[in-house]
């Protein structure tokens, strides 16, 4: 009966192999703190930790480091932009986090590069050393220039983003400069896209074509959603219909792209029956789910509030997680 439960394990653990997707095998490559898969931010200032000593035994959080729940520290911001040979910290405007033990994070900094013609503050950065222009983001919206990058977030399947972000790797930054709009049609045969906002509202004679406060669709040249879709009616948000774009300082949401799911913090605050400051977590359409100040507590800064410029939350299960500790629990008790 034992050899029969034994080989019923085993078999268990290879099919659980098979289900998990690529990025979640143990590797020997650096990796982000598990928890940083289900929540990473960043604020908008620099402050002192009076919480639990960071890791590296530096108290000071920087408005680039990557923050995650129980006063996680994912990365520093020179661990980020380190991997592009940048040796000083340029901060960190957006961030998704694409897979923790890949250390495979998509970012942007607030600085250009002080490496010449690396990388601006508006161009996509990712640690696998991919470097997207901010024009090959806009290009299907023949914006033409570089109006910087303030949030961002991967949309489709795990698989097919690993693979788009593998072959992007192919292009330098040269490469996408001289083909901009290379970028949309790479994203269309992968079927990904990239949710993005910009630092500035792009204008045609005077004409909006997109806000800074709308979402925006790279492979579609599609606002996925304007800045009044994600406030709520009460909100006088949108030009020119309701009054003042708010911006969008940081999105995230699920892989499958639904709106629903689409979590975010603006550029300005709104004192009013329904409250919010630009670093609070905002729903879809339907105010606050998150403080700034419940998201920096542990920290115990000296401020109460401190901004969200970045943010990446998991909002999808995987479900082959949940049957790992059952599944070692049958094989230790095999074995016993």
């Amino acid at each position: 009966m034992r050899k029969l439960v034994v080989w019923i394990a085993v078999g268990l653990i290879l099919v659980l192999i098979t289900l998990i997707p690529p990025g979640l095998v143990t590797s020997q490559q650096p990796s982000l703190p598990a928890e940083c898969e289900e929540l990473a931010f960043s604020t908008e200032e620099d402050f002192l930790t009076y919480g639990p000593e960071p890791p590296d035994g530096n108290p000071i959080i920087s408005d680039g480091d990557l923050l995650g729940p129980n006063c996680v520290v994912c990365a520093r911001n020179l661990d980020l932009v380190g991997l592009f040979d940048v040796p000083a910290d340029l901060g960190l405007d957006a961030a998704d986090v694409i897979d923790v033990e890949g250390y495979l994070v998509a970012f942007s900094t607030e600085l250009n590069s002080p490496n010449v013609g690396q990388f601006t503050a508006g161009d996509l950065l990712v640690t696998d050393g991919n470097i997207i222009p901010n024009v090959a983001l806009t290009d299907p919206f023949g914006a033409g220039y570089d109006i910087g990058l303030d949030a961002l977030h991967f949309v489709g399947a795990m698989d097919n983003i690993l693979a788009f972000l593998d072959e992007a790797k192919q292009m330098t930054r040269d490469d996408w400069l001289a083909s901009p709009g290379t970028l949309a049609q790479m994203l269309a045969r992968y079927e990904v896209d990239i949710w993005f906002s910009t630092e500035e509202t792009f204008k045609i004679v005077d004409v909006p074509v997109f806000l800074d406060g709308d979402l925006l669709s790279a492979r579609d040249g599609v606002i996925v959603a304007g800045n009044n879709d994600l406030l709520p009616l009460s909100v006088p948000a949108g030009i020119p219909n309701r009054g003042v774009d708010f911006g969008l300082d940081a999105v995230t949401g699920n892989r499958a792209g639904d709106e629903g799911w689409i979590r975010f913090s603006t550029e300005l605050l709104y004192e009013d029956e329904l409250n919010f400051t630009d670093g609070d977590v905002l729903k879809y359409g339907n105010g606050v789910i998150r403080t700034n100040q419940s998201l920096v507590l542990c920290f115990e800064p000296k401020a109460d509030f401190l901004g969200l410029d970045a943010l990446h939350m998991a909002l999808e299960e995987r479900p082959t997680r949940l049957y790992v500790p059952v599944i070692l629990k049958i094989v230790e008790e095999a074995f016993q």
